[in-house]
């Protein structure tokens, strides 16, 4: 069992701003008689602005060319996070950081974990201890659907799923399912790359599921809802993990979606029709959901693993069409396109729907589905997200001792932007510059600090201060206007950078010797 560790923090750095459109309702840990179950949507590459949640009190999430009819219902009965941070701009660490609510860079992971190297040498270590483990010493049923990502042995090895060659979902607390190693349509057992008639799934023990009919979004969905049914009657509580390939290309759609849109472009349509059909699937979830009567002892998160795919890197990416608008930046990028995503948390009658202003990152989430389901955390296993369960349920403050943080070794530059509004979008052929610095941001109420290093893993030397709420375009540089403020987040930067890569040179040492 892991012992309870209390978070009792002295400093306030994230101040709520919440506006409520319905009565909040207070509620208690010793309110809830049950334990609850937990399903975590994770969607991939969609972007802060691929989204319409219909809210006339926000300029945010109100895409007018794309529809999400079932999200914006979802998100009226939810908290949506305006601020709620991806913990990288890339999918790897981003879900890294997620599932053991640590800065993803402390477990070795800092880029994407290649597809088509069956020897890639960086994956999730078993040692790190992730949600599914820890809900599963509370009795919870765990399942997994959809896309890994966090190790790239040799998947068709047996011996690669015993975690000699990586960590797999069965090592780390998940017990059903049916997963990926990165998207199902980047695929062996196809020549041509497609959402459609996947075949890269496996079942959990490493059985290669071969061609699958049909489209990722709904496979996926329907393999959840079939062990939800046989799940339902149990007496155990669940937790279920919904990683959807969508919307990362190579997209595909059956025609009644690809038809809903008539842009002038089919690539444009074709994408805004895999965000469509995503949508959808996830209202199948909701409606199976009522029907087994478990929406009101279910908390439903929604998110994405990173900001938009935008540009174009080959002639067969053209569809990638997301977009961060309002922000600056995009994936690979830790401007906030790259790294703020949509985010909501839903729990029928228990958790009071409203806007929160409140920055949240998604390593956050580990600590808050641990008060949820009454886990004892252990202070040993090195958490850097803090607990959002008390002000999801009675609005008590978010209490951080310390900044958010990133720290990206191979961000990319602009490409040229192009369009306004939700038409914007990054184009070109050819990135303008790769391995430019390594970057680390760190953010504090409403400022950002970006720091910029020379060369990789080495501590940033040059940085720029920035105030996220009067200048989220990040125009104008304030380190010389607000020098003792500059000071004191380059200390905590530099303090915290060192901390995180301390544990980083761990981690790579234990992922080397496993090979030795």
């Amino acid at each position: 069992m892991y012992t309870k560790h209390k978070y009792g923090f002295l400093i306030v750095t994230s101040i709520i701003v919440m506006t409520s459109f319905y009565s909040f309702k207070n509620q208690s840990k010793e309110d809830v008689s049950t334990k609850p179950n937990i399903i975590y949507i994770l969607a991939d590459d969609l972007g802060y602005g691929d989204v319409n949640f219909d809210f006339q009190e926000l300029n945010e999430f109100n895409n007018p060319y794309i529809k999400t009819p079932n999200l914006a219902a979802l998100a009226h009965q939810s908290v949506v996070f305006t601020q709620h941070y991806a913990s990288s701009p890339v999918c790897s660490p981003s879900r890294a950081g997620l599932l053991t609510g640590k800065v993803p860079n402390r477990v070795n992971i800092d880029l994407f974990i290649s597809d088509k190297k069956d020897n890639d040498r960086i994956f999730l270590s078993g040692k790190e201890v992730t949600i599914a483990e820890l809900v599963k010493e509370e009795g919870y049923s765990t399942a997994i659907f959809g896309k890994w990502h966090l190790n790239g042995a040799d998947w068709n090895d047996p011996n690669s799923w015993t975690g000699k060659t990586g960590s797999f979902p069965k090592q780390q607390g998940f017990d059903y399912g049916m997963v990926t190693k990165e998207n199902p349509h980047l695929t062996t057992d196809l020549d041509k790359n497609s959402q459609k008639n996947p075949g890269d799934f496996f079942d959990l023990d490493g059985n290669q599921l071969g061609v699958i009919k049909g489209y990722s979004s709904k496979i996926i969905t329907d393999n959840a809802l079939q062990w939800l049914s046989k799940t339902k009657e149990k007496s155990n509580p669940f937790f279920l993990f919904l990683s959807y390939d969508a919307v990362h290309e190579f997209i595909s759609n059956p025609d009644e979606y690809n038809n809903m849109y008539k842009s002038g472009d089919p690539d444009k349509d074709q994408y805004y029709a895999n965000v469509t059909y995503l949508d959808h699937q996830i209202g199948r979830l909701m409606k199976a959901l009522d029907a087994m009567k478990l929406r009101e002892n279910t908390i439903i998160f929604f998110s994405s693993d990173n900001g938009p795919e935008v540009w174009r890197t080959n002639s067969g990416s053209g569809r990638s069409f997301g977009t961060s608008y309002p922000l600056h930046g995009q994936k690979r990028q830790l401007f906030e396109g790259g790294i703020k995503v949509p985010g909501l948390v839903s729990w029928k009658d228990k958790i009071s729907p409203r806007i929160c202003d409140a920055p949240i990152v998604n390593y956050d989430v580990l600590p808050t589905i641990c008060d949820i389901a009454n886990v004892n955390l252990n202070s040993e296993l090195k958490i850097d997200g803090v607990s959002m369960y008390h002000y999801l349920l009675n609005n008590a403050p978010i209490e951080r001792k310390n900044p958010l943080y990133w720290q990206f070794e191979k961000r990319r530059q602009n490409w040229e932007l192009k369009g306004e509004g939700y038409n914007q979008r990054y184009v070109g052929n050819k990135p303008l510059k790769e391995g430019i610095p390594p970057q680390v941001v760190i953010r504090q109420n409403n400022y950002v600090l970006h720091g910029y290093s020379d060369k990789l893993y080495s501590k940033p030397n040059t940085y720029k201060l920035y105030d996220i709420e009067k200048d989220p375009l990040m125009t104008k540089d304030l380190s010389t206007y607000k020098p003792s403020l500059f000071e004191e987040l380059v200390s905590k930067l530099e303090d915290m950078y060192e901390d995180v890569n301390i544990d980083r040179v761990k981690s790579a040492q234990e992922m080397k010797m496993r090979f030795n």
